[in-house]
């Protein structure tokens, strides 16, 4: 099936789900058709439709009639697989009601603490109920949620609904929480498709980030361009030489669907010159154990001035600053919907590309216990082997076709680093002969006691040549 003009709410394709299927699978609740009426989610559909009577008698109706003219059921459809079971087709309709009620009202008592039914007053059904809407598989239209706040609450009260979903939701996101002190004022809402796309899209970089990024790539441009015009100006193929290639934007989409997804996509495809002269340069690294032989050193920048996100990662002075990550149970099941989010969605693709930078550092428990002891990683599974298989298996089936990687000058900054052999030997010495200051005072003793036998010889010798 061929996309729609507003897009699908799809599936996750096959190969993707079969890597862990629980990640894509809600635990308490099911949101829209793909999941609804499954066993192990029925025992909520009371509390959904309670919540939805409970809405209707705080506001006054009798009936449901005006929450029902606020959801276009249409183009609600059209968002969704083609291919629904029948039984699901036939309550479409009451679907995008009650879970929208539902929606709505649960972010509104997440937000204001006051809840009507105790079972949400317990903190883990709080995580499980947040951790399921943001699945890939388990939305709505975010264009249904939006109608039904109107009807539900008092639009005039100043706060738009997307602002408010986002502070429920940013609390559900790992690193630095500073940013979360001025959250985005979101006033459009028509390029948000879902509750997972308004997270991910107001979830990036600290804006000098985002220009230092731009600025690289303008520069990295200019010197393409100029390189260019000297090669048909001059001939000078053979004089000029550039560490990066210009990566070219991919053709088609980034992965393989499947019918189960509602989709089929085709695979990107880059020209094999492209991929060995391009992509070479900058996806693959050195482990964080290898690059601390290097003289690379790691630190945790979560409280340094600038670093709003988890996104905010530097190499300066051979140092590499990364912001504290929290690795706990749900984290890999949070990366894995925002990935197949990414995936699926043109846009930035802040994720996958974090992901791949901490794929590359980290190949084994042994890179992990050194980021965990730099405070970078503060593993919550308490098994650093299980930190590093979760990095490792987080890319698999995922390529690279974006036309920029985030962190594209940090990979060639570190790659030059590690090209001067004189950084390695230092950081030998160092770590061999001079990782005390015992050590150190050694070797100066050592060394004045050989300066003052050479100084010794030469005074013994100037009388004899004499």
């Amino acid at each position: 099936f061929g996309l729609d003009e507003e897009a699908y709410l799809l599936k996750v394709p096959h190969q993707l789900r079969q890597l862990n299927e629980s990640a894509y699978e809600p635990q308490l609740i099911s949101i829209g058709p793909y999941h609804h009426g499954k066993q192990h989610l029925i025992e909520m559909e009371v509390y959904k439709k309670r919540c939805l009577q409970r809405i209707l008698e705080r506001n006054g109706d009798q009936n449901d009639h005006r929450y029902r003219d606020a959801i276009d059921f249409v183009r609600a459809r059209k968002w969704y697989s083609p291919s629904l079971p029948n039984d699901i087709e036939a309550k479409f309709k009451e679907i995008m009601l009650v879970d929208g009620c539902f929606i709505v009202e649960l972010l509104r008592q997440m937000e204001t603490g006051e809840y009507d039914d105790p079972i949400f007053q317990k903190k883990w059904v709080q995580n499980s109920l947040l951790g399921d809407l943001v699945l890939f598989e388990n939305q709505l239209p975010f264009f249904v949620l939006v109608g039904l706040y109107h009807v539900i609450e008092d639009p005039t009260d100043g706060k738009d609904f997307a602002c408010r979903a986002f502070s429920v939701l940013s609390n559900f996101l790992p690193g630095p929480q500073t940013w979360k002190e001025n959250l985005p004022t979101i006033k459009d809402t028509d390029n948000i498709k879902d509750l997972l796309s308004l997270l991910h899209d107001n979830w990036s970089p600290s804006p000098q980030g985002i220009r230092h990024h731009q600025d690289y790539y303008r520069t990295k441009d200019e010197k393409a361009r100029a390189g260019q015009e000297a090669r048909e100006k001059g001939g000078l193929e053979n004089k000029w030489k550039f560490t990066l290639c210009a990566v070219e934007k991919p053709k088609e989409k980034k992965f393989q669907g499947d019918a189960e997804s509602g989709v089929t996509i085709t695979c990107c495809a880059r020209e094999k010159e492209n991929l060995r002269k391009g992509l070479l340069e900058w996806q693959s690294l050195r482990c964080a154990t290898e690059l601390k032989e290097a003289g690379i050193q790691f630190m945790n920048s979560t409280e340094e001035s600038g670093v709003n996100s988890l996104f905010d990662i530097s190499f300066t002075n051979a140092t590499m600053k990364i912001p504290t990550f929290v690795v706990e149970d749900d984290t890999e099941r949070l990366f894995r919907n925002l990935i197949a989010y990414e995936l699926y969605e043109e846009g930035s693709t802040y994720v996958i590309d974090y992901v791949t930078l901490m794929d590359n550092l980290i190949n084994s428990s042994k890179d992990v216990q050194l980021l965990r002891f730099s405070e970078i990683i503060e593993n919550m599974l308490g098994d650093d082997e299980a930190v590093a298989i979760m990095f490792n298996k987080l890319r698999d089936h995922v390529i690279l076709c974006g036309d920029t990687f985030y962190y594209e000058e940090i990979f060639v900054d570190v790659k030059r680093h590690c090209a001067r052999r004189w950084n390695t030997w230092k950081a030998k010495l160092r770590h061999d002969y001079f990782n005390s200051p015992w050590a150190l005072i050694s070797f100066i003793a050592a060394l004045l006691v050989i300066l003052l036998t050479i100084g010794q010889f030469v005074t013994a010798l100037i009388p004899l040549v004499k």
